[in-house]
C-alpha cells in the first residue's frame, strides 16, 4: 500500500491528527533553532495583558510579563515535544532490547565467567567511585568534552570485557547462569505498580531541574511497557514453526529480527508509543504548573496554564495553551486508535 492509497484510507479526523502531529512537530524544530539562535520572550510589564486580535504586533496577547503570547507558545511546542517523543522513542528501543533478550535468552541461555563477573562489578564500581572527582577535574581545566571521552571510554571497556575480547586470564572457569528473564520479569512486576507521575516527582527531586535531566528520567520510566510488549510476542513467535527452521538453517539474528518478529509487534509497539507520547504531553504539563523538573526560563504550555491564574479576565492566556495541550494529546490518541485498529484486524486476517 503506497502513502496515496494510505492516506486515502485515513478518516477525516486522522487526516487531521496527523496533519496536527506534522505541524506540532515542525514548530518544535523551528523553536529549537531559534534557541540555538539565543531568541527568547522578552518581557514588557508595560505591555501586560494585551488582548488578542487587536495588534499585529501580539496577535496572541501578551501574558503577565508582556511577553507575546503566540511566540512563546512556540518555543513552549519544543518543550511539549522533547519531554515526549525522544525520549519515548529511546525508552522504545530498550524495552525492544530487553524483551526480546529476555524471550530469546530465558533463564539458561546467558552465562558469564565468575571472573567476568568480578572485573565487570569491579570495574563499575571503581568508575561510580571515580566519576565525580574525574567530572570535577575536566571541568577545571577549561576542558568539559573530556568528560566524553570518559564515558565513552568506560563503555567500550565495559562492552568488551563483556564480550571477552580483551586478552584475560581467567583463572575462575565456572560459569554463572544470569536467569535474564526471570530477573526482568520480578524488575516489571515492580516497576509497574509506580504510578508514573510519582516517580517522576521522586526522581526528579534528586537531580538539579533540567530538560535534559527529565528526558533522561522518562527514558528509565517508559521502557517497561515495550519489554513486556516485546517479550510476550517473541516467546509466542518462537512457538511457531518457520521461526524453529529459520533457528535450524542458521539465519543471523538480525534477518529474524526484521523479517519476524519486528512484523509482530510493530502493531502494539506503535500504538503504544502514542499513547504514552499524549500521557507524557499532560504529565510534561503538569510538571511545569506544579513547577518542579523544568526550569524556570523554559517556556512550557504548563507554565502558561498556572500564570494564567494572574488575572481571570485574561482568557487568552489560558485558552490558547490549553487548546493546543488538547489537540495535541487527542491528535496523538487518534494515530494510536489507527495503528490499534490495523493492529487489530491484521491479526485477525493473519
Amino acid at each position: 500500500m503506497n502513502l496515496a492509497s494510505t492516506w486515502r484510507s485515513l478518516s477525516i479526523i486522522e487526516k487531521f491528527s496527523l496533519i496536527w502531529f506534522l505541524l506540532f512537530s515542525a514548530s518544535a524544530l523551528i523553536a529549537h533553532v531559534l534557541t540555538i539562535l539565543g531568541k527568547e520572550p522578552v518581557a514588557y510589564p508595560e505591555q501586560s495583558f494585551l488582548a488578542p486580535f487587536e495588534s499585529y504586533d501580539h496577535l496572541l496577547g501578551t501574558d503577565h510579563l508582556g511577553r507575546d503570547l503566540l511566540f512563546y507558545l512556540l518555543l513552549s511546542c519544543r518543550s511539549a515535544w522533547l519531554l515526549a517523543i525522544p525520549p519515548l522513542v529511546i525508552a522504545t528501543a530498550f524495552g525492544i532490547l530487553t524483551g526480546t533478550s529476555a524471550a530469546i535468552l530465558g533463564n539458561t541461555g546467558l552465562k558469564i565467567s565468575s571472573f567476568k563477573l568480578i572485573i565487570l562489578s569491579f570495574s563499575l564500581l571503581l568508575f561510580f567511585i571515580l566519576h565525580e572527582p574525574l567530572v570535577k577535574l575536566v571541568d577545571m581545566w577549561g576542558k568539559g568534552y573530556l568528560k566524553y571521552f570518559i564515558y565513552s571510554g568506560t563503555f567500550l571497556l565495559l562492552a568488551l570485557i563483556a564480550m571477552n575480547k580483551l586478552p584475560l586470564y581467567i583463572p575462575l572457569k565456572k560459569n554463572l547462569i544470569v536467569p535474564v528473564d526471570e530477573a526482568l520479569q520480578k524488575i516489571i512486576n515492580v516497576w509497574s505498580t509506580l504510578p508514573k507521575l510519582l516517580l517522576l516527582l521522586v526522581l526528579s527531586a534528586f537531580t538539579p531541574f533540567s530538560i535534559y535531566s527529565l528526558m533522561g528520567w522518562i527514558c528509565v520510566t517508559y521502557w517497561v511497557l515495550p519489554a513486556r510488549i516485546t517479550r510476550a510476542s517473541v516467546l509466542q513467535l518462537r512457538e511457531e514453526t518457520y521461526y524453529e527452521t529459520t533457528k535450524a538453517l542458521g539465519t543471523p539474528f538480525q534477518k529474524v529480527f526484521i523479517q519476524f518478529i519486528w512484523p509482530s509487534i510493530k502493531g502494539p509497539i506503535l500504538t503504544n508509543f502514542c499513547f504514552a507520547a499524549s500521557g507524557l504531553l499532560g504529565i510534561g504539563s503538569t510538571l511545569a504548573y506544579l513547577g518542579i523538573g523544568i526550569p524556570p526560563d523554559v517556556p512550557s504550555w504548563g507554565k502558561l496554564l498556572a500564570n494564567s491564574r494572574y488575572s481571570i479576565d485574561a482568557w487568552w492566556t489560558f485558552v490558547f495553551p490549553a487548546l493546543l495541550l488538547l489537540l495535541s494529546i487527542l491528535s496523538l490518541q487518534s494515530i494510536g486508535n489507527r495503528f490499534s485498529s490495523k493492529a487489530n484486524y491484521e491479526s485477525v486476517t493473519k
